[in-house]
């Protein structure tokens, strides 16, 4: 009986050990998405005029397939506006694109604040990854507006 006992013991420790072992295995990594050949705005200078044509453009290329590309403009920490203002838009036309050129153009909102915000780029895919990179982007009323040179 107490071979019997010592040996259910035993195989039971050895079984632990074995689905501890298939729990702790890790999955392959699957490749992040990537972004190349990005432009923020005219000129790929950064700068968006309310009420006006904003540029974006983006390379995406994703080990899958594409759920969605999505930008956000969100107010910079430690910044000061004049009112609370953030956007986001999400594109869905690329859903099941393995690669993809996002070449938008989409007005900056009439009620968009002033000030230096964070453009957020995000690729989610559809195995789950997801990719998101944080450029700057300053936003001027038009009458404060630098001048931007048109190139041809």
């Amino acid at each position: 009986m107490k071979r019997t006992t010592t040996i259910a013991a035993f195989l039971l420790i050895i079984s632990s050990f074995t689905a501890c072992k298939k729990d702790n295995e890790e999955s392959p990594d699957l490749a992040q998405p990537t972004i190349e050949n990005l432009e923020i705005g005219l000129n790929n200078n950064e700068i968006g005029v309310i009420g006006k044509d904003f540029h974006f453009n983006a390379d995406i290329l994703v080990s899958g397939k594409i759920e969605n590309v999505q930008v956000k403009i969100q107010p910079r920490s430690g910044e000061t506006y004049t009112k609370p203002w953030s956007h986001e838009i999400t594109w869905d036309t690329y859903k099941d694109a393995k690669n993809a050129t996002v070449h938008k153009h989409f007005y900056i909102p009439t009620d968009a604040a002033e000030g230096k915000f964070d453009f957020i780029i995000i690729v989610n895919d559809q195995n789950g990854s997801k990719l998101e990179l944080k450029k700057n982007l300053t936003i001027y009323a038009e009458a404060n507006a630098p001048q931007i040179p048109i190139s041809h």
